[in-house]
């Protein structure tokens, strides 16, 4: 039987040193460490680690449709899918269909790549001798190797269900693994992570260690992936982990004066548009935007409040693509004084559904007094002038046109938190630079897409009182973040009330949709479509309304794949046989998204 990750270990070669594979049959590296010779030393067992932390940032240096982040956002309710008619990616994504039979080929390459990086590492560094690491290193080595498989393990289980669960970096063709088989395996490195990962790596900027996986990360993502799983499979307990298990861990996590995470002020304050060269407090001056008028100021990438997520150095060679796509654009394609302080020179993606934003506004527990409903959303043009219920809302960008000839699902909205930022070279506006990264570090390209160098989060800290709140039955964290975000308290706790407070808070994050599935796992598709439906979108600069595809809409695909996606058919051919496609994207099925199957 082939070896299916023989392309893997390739890759992990060219990590560690290897210029050039010119045969994957020829396995021996005459110039560089191979597996022959490597680990040897800490600094060895170090790099394995790293290697595991590189696939994560890679993604998104990539296609962003290997990233389930981004994913998430537009199945959403958050979301149309916005974008021009080339945008079939996106377009698919909104509507749960594919653009082709293979476009998860690159990131399920990339997951088991991620996988098999997780397995080398962790055989390797348990064979080396104890007496070559300095102190309790060898756990900490071994308990981040077993946080990113978890990681990527979940990535998998969230994005497919079922995968070949490859544990080892011997692995045969083989069949997919049974659900609980596969959370099982999630749980045990989750745990493994907790007990391995030194207690006293919690949150700190200082150097190797900002976006490095803590125990502290493991149990949020514990908490994350058990509620999930006993939300959408109707369990009360994954792989003999209880309820009260996970809130003993998120207890501990949300413990600050132990983990060291926190609450930022400001939840505007986390994301990068409050940055102090676009608002023109780094030259003395003000620029006159949102962000002066509220006195924000940003406080940085790897905040105390992000408690994982993917951190991108200002000195590295990644970056990060999400606010090339969910940023908004312009015919020009850069920045200018109608889009300023936002870059406007990216693919415009993804644009806010003004039904969700209706109900946010209107709503008399939330409404515009929430600092975080302006703080999220970018209205433009004449939005005041075309929703009635917005009539009195601030237009923060009126001059800016958009591009009629390319963008099909715009409604006026676009979101802040992701979105590409410019700022100008100096306090006289003497030009206008793409991205506001290049003035904070000329070193990094003066770009709206290659520029980016915000961190892409996965879970803050607000994310983990929640979860104990809805656990506890508790309202301790959400009128935190009410008191934060300027409003009133709840007096009790309900469901709806939770529900409401995790929309809000974790508006454009990429929350939404897998919290619908655990909620209502068989009406999700219901509930999505009914939020979505009938709101009001410009095609091309005509005005209609947000359509379903006839005999495709929403709900039937949701019916159909309960929200997983298509297994490329490359991988189903590799496996001989052994690996099936999921539900939805069979023979038969009319998944496939193509040029002309728009409604308007």
């Amino acid at each position: 039987m082939k070896k299916i990750l023989l392309y893997f270990a390739a890759c992990l070669f060219v990590f560690i040193g290897c210029e050039k594979i010119d045969s994957l049959l020829d396995t021996t590296n005459y110039q560089k460490a191979d597996t022959s010779s490597f680990p040897q030393t800490e600094k060895d067992a170090e790099q394995l680690v790293n290697s595991a932390y590189s696939t994560m940032h890679s993604l998104y240096t990539g296609s962003i449709f290997r990233i389930n982040l981004f994913r998430r956002m537009i199945a959403s309710d958050d979301y149309y899918g916005g974008g021009s008619t080339s945008s079939k990616e996106t377009t698919a994504a909104d509507r749960l269909l594919a653009p082709s039979m293979d476009e998860d080929n690159s990131p399920w390459k990339s997951y088991y790549n991620g996988l098999f990086r997780c397995n080398y590492a962790l055989e390797s560094i348990s064979a080396m001798d104890d007496d070559l690491f300095t102190g309790d290193n060898k756990n900490w080595y071994l308990g981040q190797a077993h946080f990113m498989r978890g990681f990527w393990l979940w990535e998998l289980a969230e994005r497919y269900e079922t995968f070949p669960l490859t544990l080892s970096t011997e692995v045969e063709n083989m069949p997919k693994a049974s659900v609980d088989e596969i959370y099982a395996a999630i749980a045990e490195d989750l745990t493994q992570a907790i007990n391995l990962i030194p207690a006293k790596y919690g949150y700190s900027r200082d150097n190797n260690l900002a976006g490095r996986a803590t125990k502290y990360a493991a149990e949020a993502l514990l908490g994350r992936v058990w509620l999930f799983y006993t939300g959408f499979y109707k369990k009360d307990n994954m792989a003999g982990i209880t309820k009260s298990q996970v809130i003993t861990y998120l207890e501990d996590c949300a413990n600050t004066s132990v983990s060291k995470f926190d609450l930022e002020d400001d939840p505007r304050e986390i994301w990068p548009y409050t940055n102090e060269y676009s608002s023109g407090v780094a030259y003395g001056t003000s620029f006159d935007t949102y962000v002066n008028h509220e006195n924000l100021h940003w406080v940085g990438n790897h905040s105390k409040e992000t408690v994982w997520g993917v951190h991108f150095s200002l000195t590295g060679n990644g970056y990060n693509r999400l606010p090339e796509w969910i940023g908004m654009r312009n015919s020009a394609q850069r920045p200018n004084a109608d889009s300023y302080p936002w870059a406007a020179g990216s693919n415009g993606n993804a644009s806010v559904n003004p039904i969700m934003l209706e109900e946010w506004y209107t709503d008399p527990d939330y409404g515009p007094n929430d600092k975080r409903f302006y703080g999220s959303v970018i209205a433009i043009r004449n939005a005041n002038e075309v929703y009635d219920w917005f009539k009195d809302g601030y237009v923060e960008l009126p001059k800016f046109k958009g591009h009629d000839s390319k963008e099909i699902e715009r409604t006026l909205f676009y979101s802040k938190k992701y979105q590409a930022v410019a700022c100008y070279s100096d306090g006289a506006k003497s030009s206008m630079l793409n991205n506001f990264f290049n003035a904070v570090n000329g070193a990094v390209s003066n770009n709206p897409k290659s520029g980016n160098k915000n961190d892409a989060i996965y879970i803050r800290f607000a994310d983990v009182l929640l979860m104990l709140d809805e656990l506890k039955g508790t309202v301790t964290g959400m009128n935190r973040l009410r008191a934060r975000a300027g409003l009133a308290p709840y007096d009790s706790y309900t469901p709806e009330r939770l529900e409401k407070e995790r929309r809000y808070e974790l508006m454009f994050e990429g929350m939404r949709f897998n919290d619908l599935r655990r909620w209502y796992p068989e009406r999700a598709g219901e509930i999505i479509q009914k939020n979505q439906d009938g709101g009001y979108i410009e095609f091309k600069g005509k005005p209609t309304t947000y359509q379903e595809l006839p005999g495709r809409s929403f709900s039937q695909r949701y019916a159909m794949t309960r929200g997983f996606w298509m297994i490329p058919q490359e991988q189903i051919g590799l496996q001989e046989g052994m690996l099936t496609q999921n539900k939805g994207y069979e023979d038969g099925d009319d998944y496939l998204f193509v040029d002309g199957n728009l409604p308007y």
